[in-house]
């Protein structure tokens, strides 16, 4: 597992549970072999782990002291407001719980939408460079002519493996 897949296990741990204890942290870190090797998460791994989150990401993980002490996220807006960033992190988090869950491959469909991945870098190259793209759309109904639109494209994230793209012209 990489570093990314870690600071993501633990925002979305955190984001969840809305309030949760480092003591529970780790024992849910703990219980997943293919994350910890069954080893807990110290309290200097969490430590170092959050400020990485914080640079990386701009996520705040606060410690509410009153009470026991529960870690938040401070912040939340700042990825509920910024929809780029909520799919992004989200989209980790579905790969990570997936990744963790390979033992139920067999219950898990996929449905694998090419374009999105072979297309997306293309038209995001297009899109920094201001260029007008010429795309082709091409419908299942064969009794429907193709439509070639020359725009400047805007992209429509629908999920993580699937993309729109919207016209501006």
């Amino acid at each position: 597992m990489t570093q990314l897949q870690k600071y993501i296990w633990l925002i979305d741990t955190i984001r969840r549970a809305g309030k949760i204890s480092l003591e529970e942290i780790s024992s849910r870190w703990e219980r997943n072999k293919d994350l910890s090797d069954y080893k807990p998460l110290s309290r200097t791994t969490f430590n170092r782990w959050k400020d990485a989150i914080f640079s990386q990401f701009g996520i705040i993980i606060s410690c509410q002291r009153s009470g026991g002490y529960f870690y938040y996220i401070e912040n939340p807006e700042d990825i509920d407001e910024d929809e780029l960033k909520k799919w992004m992190l989200d989209s980790f988090a579905i790969s990570n719980l997936i990744g963790e869950n390979l033992s139920l491959k067999d219950r898990i469909i996929v449905n694998q939408i090419p374009s999105a991945q072979s297309h997306l870098a293309t038209l995001l190259e297009a899109m920094q460079g201001n260029r007008v793209v010429l795309i082709t759309y091409c419908g299942f109904n064969m009794h429907i002519p193709a439509d070639t639109r020359s725009a400047f494209p805007v992209i429509s994230v629908q999920s993580p493996v699937s993309i729109q793209c919207c016209w501006q012209s």
